[in-house]
């Protein structure tokens, strides 16, 4: 079944046009996030909030992210993991949706935490993460969305939850490609 319908993209609603762009969201105006939110809060979204802000630490990030998500004790607390657990243990309601909300997320992304072996940083890895999870719920008729508020009007971050062409199944292993 369609998440959205012909209707909701004809007239443009809020949270199909985010979904269309990958889910995540930039906002540098905090009236328009807060009109946003109002939206969103009364077409049944739950909305968590975050205060990226006080991340000075990606232990700091899990540990707000892990308490305010509700992830399992074993979250082990690194991107790995987070990857994990917005797939598997991140709760989406069926009706309305979940919207995560990262208030000055630029003063996260300035902090300068390095990201895994690439040259990506830690804010750019995450809302990675936070990108092709909002995909993968809506596989399943859920919407996750993220709005990210930032005080850099020039913030930008790379292409998020970019997949490439995969083998299919049957021929995921080399072995079964002759290779």
């Amino acid at each position: 079944m369609a998440v959205f319908s012909t209707n909701d993209a004809n007239d443009q609603r809020l949270d199909w046009t985010i979904s269309l762009y990958g889910g995540v969201a930039l906002y540098r105006r905090t009236e328009i996030l807060a009109d946003d939110l109002d939206w969103l809060g009364s077409s049944g979204y739950r909305i968590v909030s975050f205060e990226a802000a006080n991340w000075r630490t990606e232990d700091q990030m899990h540990n707000s992210l892990k308490a305010d998500l509700s992830f399992p004790d074993y979250y082990g607390k690194n991107l790995d993991a987070l990857d994990e657990c917005m797939w598997d243990d991140l709760v989406v309601p069926d009706v309305g949706g979940l919207v995560l909300v990262l208030h000055h997320y630029d003063q996260f992304a300035k902090a300068g935490l390095s990201g895994r072996s690439d040259e990506r940083s830690t804010a750019e890895i995450v809302l990675d993460i936070f990108a092709r999870a909002a995909r993968y719920h809506m596989l399943f008729g859920r919407q996750l969305l993220v709005l990210v508020q930032s005080d850099d009007p020039w913030i930008q971050f790379g292409k998020l939850g970019a997949v490439s062409a995969q083998w299919n199944r049957r021929e995921w292993l080399n072995k079964n490609r002759e290779v």
